[in-house]
């Protein structure tokens, strides 16, 4: 699968029409893409269009309770209209009641990471979807395979300044009520802009995750670990989640996209800084692969009592 860069003048997505097969062939040609199996699944196909035409396609094949995303591409120059499209099609998955999707791509792994997809070995692919022509010979044995729950009812996309206020409100809950952060000032959404404003300068994703009528219920983001030369190759990241979204697996679709995006920018090495009590954000970084590198013993203080701080370390 070949997602390039997305559209700034396309129009909506839209289900492909019964006569656009050619065209999407065409399209997934020019990307050296696999055409079979398009018409079988036309009916399941989405495309975005432009002045000069077909501007991009998704396809979406249903098996059981799971899907599979296939022939993901975009015209070169159309900044964000892949990831426009991951979301739209995987929206309509769930509106029809997919609970998980499959994806095989050889060059795309980063940009599926960063839309919650992770990686997973051809045997735990569900059985119903290895019928595809994607496991049978239409991509190569090299390709990568993903997966990624659709259960929690969530998009990611890259945060806007409007989303501040939302990512705010999250932070600060935390703040007020938990040892997640050891701040003990409300952050102002003056503060909250200025770390978005530097996150972006830098080149840093600052991911949001979002509900289907665009609610924030949850943000991850990135950053150096240490300012000076001989860091530069270790960053740092913060996940926080919605009081009342807890529990539903947005850490692990949030946390491997910024791993996808520190891994792109060139890092080795991402920590997490965790107090050594929240046993589940730390089952969650070893799930994703990271290991606890050491533990400050009473190196935090907050709520009148002391807190060992545990230093969690993923190689990218």
């Amino acid at each position: 699968m070949s997602p390039h860069a997305d559209l700034p003048h396309a129009q909506p997505l839209r289900a492909a029409e019964p006569n656009e097969g050619p065209a999407i062939e065409a399209l997934l040609r020019e990307h050296a893409l696999p055409t079979a199996g398009v018409h079988e699944h036309l009916a399941d196909f989405f495309v975005a269009h432009d002045a000069r035409g077909l501007a991009g396609c998704v396809g979406l094949e249903f098996h059981g309770e799971g899907v599979l995303v296939r022939s993901v591409v975009a015209r070169t120059g159309h900044q964000g209209l892949g990831g426009q499209m991951v979301r739209a099609a995987l929206r309509q998955a769930r509106q029809r009641g997919a609970q998980w999707a499959v994806l095989r791509t050889t060059t795309a792994e980063g940009f599926f990471a960063q839309q919650g997809f992770r990686r997973i070995g051809l045997s735990a692919v569900p059985v119903a979807v290895k019928a595809s022509v994607e496991f049978r010979g239409a991509c190569p044995d090299s390709s990568t395979t993903m997966i990624r729950d659709l259960r929690a009812g969530v998009s990611l996309r890259t945060a806007r300044e409007d989303d501040m206020p939302a990512v705010l409100d999250i932070y600060n809950e935390e703040v007020r009520h938990s040892t997640a952060t050891y701040q003990y000032a409300e952050r102002t959404l003056d503060e909250q802009v200025a770390q978005w404003l530097a996150k972006r300068a830098d080149g840093h994703r600052f991911f949001v995750a979002v509900t289907d009528d665009d609610q924030v219920v949850g943000y991850a983001n990135y950053g150096l670990f240490r300012p000076r030369e001989g860091w530069r190759f270790t960053c740092e990241h913060s996940v926080y989640l919605h009081r009342d979204w807890r529990g539903r697996g947005l850490g692990k679709l949030l946390l491997p996209a910024v791993m996808a995006h520190a891994r792109e920018k060139g890092f080795h090495s991402l920590v997490g800084v965790v107090d050594a009590a929240n046993t589940a954000s730390v089952k969650l970084h070893e799930s994703l692969g990271f290991t606890v590198a050491g533990v400050i013993r009473e190196g935090g203080y907050k709520f009148d009592r002391w807190l060992d701080v545990a230093f969690l370390q993923a190689t990218l």
